[in-house]
């Protein structure tokens, strides 16, 4: 296994991230998005926390334990491709590759990705692999990609399945954005894995000779992370994770004493994820939150504190809660 040489370049600075101009504007236009949503909605906070303190907190915790068990599915399916990419082998499983490592490296990255824009925790991620276990960057990076494209084409399967069981051929046009959204990162992370199995010797030729040795790494990591025998296992989980992120939502709109139809929970939950993925502000804050009640209000019919209640105890649990227990794992951890 080839390792890159340890440079300043690979290194990470979450203050230094945390510093950048570019973070402070997408934090500004993350408030300016909220803001929008409670101007344009004209939604009462008096109304819509009203609403939140109704919640039946017993709910609430179940919602967030079944979101904090996809982090272990997803060590396991990072892992398995890993492996696929020989950065890991059992026998490192009790140090730097072991199962609550992953987790935290993985749980990390989520932290940096609510914190800074741009999914930058997808490169700490990898640099946390690299500073821990001494592998290359660029492949571990590589596994990521893959990973990605697993997410993606699971989530984007699940929203269609959903769409189509509630609203058959005929999307109504508040929805028909969301399709755009997801079809078109499906589509770019697809041609870019297409893009290194068949012009990869091609685009070589145009990488600067100091990146090739990377880019080849980074290529050959990202390809044999689909290798067949490992599918099914791979998109098994891939298809639990995004179940779980459905039922989480699903007991959150239960702890409010609401009661949707299935395909309509899971649509909204996978609405809510596909978002996060927009790199402008961090994890889609503001227009999660903008987009979903919208969702909930104009084809939902919830009323317009209800949507927003909803939506705004779900991000307690996917995006504040990775803020305060990401934060304490930051300072306490030992492997960043």
């Amino acid at each position: 296994m080839t390792s890159d040489q340890p440079t300043t370049d690979n290194a990470f600075s979450l203050a230094d991230s945390f510093r950048r101009p570019r973070t402070w504007v997408s934090f500004g236009l993350a408030v300016m998005m909220i803001y929008f949503i409670f101007k344009s909605l004209d939604i009462s906070v008096a109304e819509t926390i009203a609403e939140m303190r109704m919640a039946n907190p017993l709910y609430l915790i179940l919602a967030l334990l079944i979101f904090y068990l996809t982090f272990p599915l997803r060590a396991i399916r990072w892992r398995l491709l890993l492996e696929q990419s020989a950065i890991t082998t059992r026998s490192d499983r009790s140090t730097w590759a072991s199962m609550p490592a992953l987790m935290e490296y993985i749980y990390l990255s989520w932290f940096v990705n609510c914190v800074v824009p741009a999914k930058l925790g997808d490169v700490y991620r990898g640099y946390l692999l690299k500073h821990n276990g001494k592998t290359s960057f660029s492949s571990t990076i590589g596994t990521i990609f893959a990973e990605r494209l697993l997410d993606m084409l699971g989530l984007f399967t699940f929203l269609t399945i959903s769409a189509f069981a509630l609203f058959g051929t005929h999307l109504p046009p508040e929805t028909q954005w969301l399709f755009y959204v997801g079809a078109g990162l499906v589509a770019v992370i697809i041609v870019l894995l297409l893009s290194l199995r068949w012009l990869g010797p091609s685009l070589e030729r145009f990488i600067p000779l100091r990146l090739k040795a990377r880019y080849a790494r980074f290529s050959a990591s990202a390809l044999t992370s689909f290798k067949p025998a490992m599918l099914p296992r791979l998109i098994g989980l891939t298809l639990l994770i995004w179940l779980l992120e459905g039922c989480r939502l699903y007991f959150v709109i239960v702890s409010m004493n609401l009661s949707l139809p299935l395909p309509l929970v899971v649509f909204v939950s996978l609405a809510s994820s596909l978002l996060t993925v927009v790199p402008f502000t961090p994890a889609g804050l503001g227009l999660v939150e903008g987009a979903v009640t919208a969702v909930l209000v104009t084809v939902v019919n919830l009323s317009r504190p209800v949507g927003l209640a909803v939506t705004l105890l779900d991000r307690l649990i996917n995006f504040w809660s990775i803020i305060v227990f990401g934060l304490v794992l930051y300072l306490v951890s030992k492997r960043r």
